[in-house]
Order: C-alpha cells, then structure tokens, then sequence
C-alpha cells in the first residue's frame, strides 16, 4: 500500500514541478522535486518497500523527463542505494541536512544522466557538461524546496500510520 501511495505522490510532485517550471523563469531554473521523496525513502523506508518505491519514484522521471526509458529509473534505484548508505553515516534529522542530502539527490540524478548519455549517444547530441551551471542550480532550488516537501511526505507517513510487522520473521 505504501508504494502505491508514495507513487501517487510522485505523479503529484511531478505535476506540481512542471507547473513551478513554468513560473520559475519559463524553464530557466528548475527544481527536482522527486529527489527529496527519495531521500526520504532512503532514510526512512524498508528495503523492499524502498526499492520498490524509488523505482516508481524513477518511472515517473522516465515520464516527465524526456530520457531513455529506464535511464531514470536506474538512477533513482542508484540513488537511493547512495542516501541509504550515506544516511547511515551522516546526520539528517535536520531540514538543513535533509535539504543539503536532497541538493545532492538532485544533482547526483541530473549529472549521472548528462553522463550516461553522453557514453551512449552520438557525440553530435550527446548532452555537454556545459550544463553544469544549470545542474547545480537546480541542486541549489531543489535545496531550498525540500523541507516543503518533506513536510508534505511526513504527513503522508502520518496518515498512512505505522507499518505493519512483516509475515515471516
């Protein structure tokens, strides 16, 4: 159940980025709002629960991103493999740590797609590491964005309650 809710909310977020894509500057800055979602997978999710929530977290990417498919979806599941480890070895109860590990979410998707498109495309559309300056700023807007976010999933957590115990174990 909690997937299916958590993927709910990620249509959600990704409509509501595209609509602050439009009134932030037409596009010239954006925000990824699904990276703080996984961040908050990451930390506070089960492991399958979690997987299986980053990769719908990813699908919905795949979506509205205009990649591969299933280039988001890898980087998602990557990305939240990366938070799990790194939440285990660094504070982020804070909104501060929370926004700075969802800053770089943002960019760890971003640039992980300029780089893994530019191993497989052709060199003449292959995306340029010119984009740098926009990846970090959408980073930086990602940043400012995610204690929104997480209290808008907290409350999610909230109205779902408590997991279950699992069957077997």
């Amino acid at each position: 159940m909690r997937p299916l809710v958590l993927f709910l909310l990620a249509l959600l977020l990704a409509a509501l980025q595209a609509a602050l894509m439009r009134h932030l500057g037409g596009g010239a800055v954006t925000a990824c709002l699904l990276a703080p979602l996984l961040v908050h997978l990451a930390l506070t999710a089960a492991n399958v629960d979690g997987a299986v929530g980053a990769a719908a977290v990813g699908y919905v990417l795949d979506l509205t991103c205009g990649t591969p498919k299933g280039l988001m979806t890898f980087l998602a599941v990557a990305v939240f493999l990366m938070v799990r480890f790194t939440g285990g070895a660094v504070d982020v109860r804070g909104r501060v740590g929370f926004a700075l590990l969802s800053a770089a979410a943002a960019l760890g998707l971003s640039s992980g797609a300029v780089a893994l498109q530019r191993l497989v495309a052709a060199p003449e559309v292959a995306p340029g590491w010119q984009l740098l300056p926009r990846l970090l700023a959408d980073a930086a807007v990602t940043a400012l964005l995610a204690p929104l976010v997480q209290l808008a999933v907290r409350r999610v957590d909230g109205w779902l309650g408590a997991e279950e115990p699992d069957l077997i174990g």
